[in-house]
């Protein structure tokens, strides 16, 4: 248990809270900060919407250290990133823009601050030898925090914009979440480790190999397989695209055949025809408009010259409505009329019948045409009034002849002519049919004649600015029918293609955030367990230590008092003898006995007696000088080594000292016990040349004192008896 104690100790003093680091890291923190976000933006299509974002794991490893004081720089540095990016695509600067980016930062400081006060309050520190369930709880701390960046600044990017998808916004949320989710368990472990000053560079460089090598590696490897990808994922986009564009171009001229085919098949069975009425064309017609959505109507038109025109008006009001009228004056005195004889369906086109073609230049031309080429011939686009909405139309004249005569040159000369089948057409049938629209789906298109982009056939004209401009992708091809062309124009928005590399970017990178959680788990909990084991093995080796210390301790001290005990004294008297040999000076050894001290053990004990030497030792410790070594040589006999050549009078003046700190009685288990020593003194070299001579010397000193009743004496030849020589010989054995 005291193990574990000590450990936890040393845990909470390098437990890593708010450090005091330099202004330098403040600094340097900040230009990463913003630098990481200007960096890392360049590797994606989406510069706030980045797989790996770096800058979101500096603002919480700024927050861990430097707390609210990191705050400022998150919102001003997101702020700064953002309209400056803007600024640099699309070279202006707006009020709308500055708010949008003002929301995105406050997301992101928003998000820095919850997450480390959820990691403080949890009490996870990833420097503090991190277990398991902290390294989990830190992962799983970051992946619900990061949530919040996302949803803020992809509803900011999104407000107004009505026509991004659903799909694309919560595409834009799951890639800005693993980017910062990402970038907080793999930079902010990195700059901890890096920034966090700690107690000894020993810990600090362990950190740094156990943490910032690891985690640096794996950003870098993160980062190519990152591009890798999303460069094969641009490839595969504008592969498809291709592929889908050069699909739907055989469609749309299949298509277009179609119907040309369709009006072919018409004329020819009118051309076959004995004779062409009412019922006649609608049985003929009606199959067509079935299967066709892109005829509106398909009209008969006979052609009369200018002198039947009463007797054909007569005859159509008999056979079709008795409200025929012919309409439309000949160009020419020499023309023709083409009129409109039979229309099917009948409803709603009815005003129709009777109308002259060929009173319209345009429609004059057309109608030439086709009789001179023999072929199904378009006029350019009109407007049709029969439609509801999309009035865009145009119609395709496709004569009937019942010969051919090459030699004709006009269509009064021509018998063999018999009138047109006309096919009036609205093209958002024609190219917003299912089959069609399944193949554009995402896709743009725009179709314009004659070479004109300004002449609209279909679709929405502001995607010529991007085409022209080169953004997105764009696909173009003309397509020619019935003596006409038209100009395809298909484009992919950035914003789409941007959706289609994100979708299809998704699975990779939701394996990465797997095999980055498991990374990151690996290395921080590798890196807590070598952290404890160091710091366990750490704590051994100074109990080690401690343990030597003691041990040394006590071969050198007495155990009870704590003075010197004989093994030491003896040490240091060879020590101070040599010194005075080598110094020419002389030292003085004094030998004490304490007088009654074993009465006080026969009295009241061991124990008492015990305590009373201990006090007895610190008595005489105070008023010794630090060059003094009084030791304990056993019982109540205690030694006194006095070097720097003293005199009679400083032994004197010493002796008074040490006899004098044993005037006041010791008040010990409730009695007080009054004590006296006796004190012999020794010098070298002239009362032993040696230290059993010396020690000897001053033994006979101290029991001269004690017979004689005195406090001190001072060894002389006459005090030498072989009592006292026996006395060094056991001493110093």
């Amino acid at each position: 248990m005291a193990r574990f104690q000590a450990i936890w100790s040393i845990v909470s003093i390098l437990n890593v809270q708010r450090s005091s680091v330099g202004r330098n890291t403040y600094l340097i923190l900040i230009l990463l900060y913003v630098g990481l976000a200007f960096f890392f933006s360049n590797f994606s299509p989406q510069a706030q919407i980045v797989s790996l974002w770096p800058s979101a794991g500096v603002a919480l490893a700024g927050c861990l250290i430097y707390g609210k004081r990191f705050l400022p720089v998150i919102l001003l540095g997101s702020l700064l990133f953002n309209s400056v990016n803007y600024f640099w695509h699309h070279g202006e600067l707006g009020l709308q823009v500055v708010l949008t980016s003002g929301v995105i930062a406050l997301g992101s400081m928003t998000q820095a601050w919850a997450n480390e006060r959820i990691l403080r309050r949890r009490r996870i520190n990833i420097l503090d030898a991190p277990s398991y369930a902290q390294v989990v709880g830190f992962i799983g701390i970051a992946l619900i925090s990061c949530l919040i960046s996302a949803v803020v600044g992809n509803a900011a990017l999104s407000f107004g914009q009505s026509t991004e998808s659903t799909q694309v916004y919560l595409n834009n949320v799951l890639v800005w979440w693993i980017g910062d989710f990402l970038g907080v368990i793999l930079v902010t472990p990195l700059l901890l480790a890096m920034f966090i000053r700690q107690p000894t560079k020993t810990i600090w460089f362990r950190q740094l190999k156990s943490l910032s090598i690891p985690l640096f590696t794996l950003i870098t490897v993160f980062q190519m397989m990152q591009q890798y990808i999303e460069d094969a994922v641009v490839a595969k986009t504008e592969n498809n695209f291709e592929l889908t564009s050069e699909a739907l171009e055989n469609t749309l001229k299949e298509h277009m055949s179609s119907y040309i085919n369709a009006l072919n098949r018409l004329g020819s069975r009118l051309a076959q025809a004995d004779e062409i009425d009412q019922q006649v064309f609608a049985e003929y017609s009606q199959p067509y408009l079935d299967e066709f959505p892109g005829f509106l109507a398909i009209t008969w038109n006979i052609v009369i010259d200018q002198d039947s025109v009463a007797a054909f008006e007569k005859h159509a009001q008999l056979e079709v409505d008795p409200a025929f009228k012919i309409k439309g004056e000949p160009l020419l005195p020499t023309d023709p009329l083409v009129v409109v004889e039979y229309i099917q369906p009948f409803r709603n086109n009815n005003p129709a019948l009777g109308f002259n073609v060929f009173s319209d230049e345009s429609r004059k031309q057309s109608l030439l045409q086709a009789r001179v080429t023999r072929e199904d011939t378009a006029t350019d686009i009109i407007e049709l009034v029969q439609a509801k909405n999309d009035k865009q139309g145009f119609l395709i004249f496709s004569p009937v002849v019942q010969q051919v005569d090459p030699g004709g040159s006009s269509l009064g000369g021509l018998e063999s002519l018999k009138g047109f089948v006309v096919g009036v057409f609205l093209v958002s049938e024609i190219l917003n049919n299912t089959q069609i629209r399944q193949r554009l789906d995402y896709i743009d298109l725009y179709v314009y004649e004659n070479d004109n982009p300004a002449d609209r056939v279909f679709g929405n004209a502001a995607i010529m600015k991007d085409i022209a401009a080169g953004v997105g992708l764009n696909h173009q091809f003309d397509m020619g029918f019935a003596n006409h062309q038209w100009t395809f124009n298909l484009h992919l928005s950035t914003s789409e293609v941007t959706a289609l590399q994100v979708g299809d970017s998704l699975n990779f990178l939701l394996a990465e955030v797997l095999f980055g959680s498991l990374s990151v788990l690996i290395v921080l909990s590798s890196f807590g367990y070598h952290e404890r084991l160091s710091r366990l093995v750490s704590l051994r080796t100074d109990e080690l230590k401690q343990a030597n210390a003691e041990l040394e301790h006590f071969a050198f001290h007495d155990a009870l008092t704590g003075l010197p005990n004989r093994r030491l004294f003896l040490d240091r008297v060879e020590h101070a003898l040599a010194l005075c040999r080598r110094n020419s000076s002389t030292a003085a050894l004094l030998y004490m006995d304490l007088n009654g001290f074993k009465a006080v053990n026969d009295s009241l004990g061991h124990e008492v007696g015990d305590q009373l030497l201990k006090a007895v030792s610190q008595r005489f410790s105070r008023v010794l000088r630090d060059s003094d070594t009084l030791a304990r040589l056993g019982g109540d006999e205690f030694t006194l080594l006095l070097p720097g050549s003293p005199s009679d009078d400083d032994v004197t003046a010493i002796v008074k000292k040490l006899t004098a700190s044993l005037i006041d009685p010791f008040e010990l288990a409730g009695t007080q016990i009054e004590l006296s020593n006796s004190i012999g003194v020794a010098f070298f070299p002239q009362d032993g040349a040696n230290r059993v001579e010396l020690i000897a010397a001053a033994d006979i000193a101290m029991y001269a004192a004690k017979k004689n009743a005195e406090t001190l004496c001072f060894y002389s030849a006459e005090l030498k008896t072989n009592q006292g020589l026996q006395g060094e010989r056991d001493l110093a054995t």
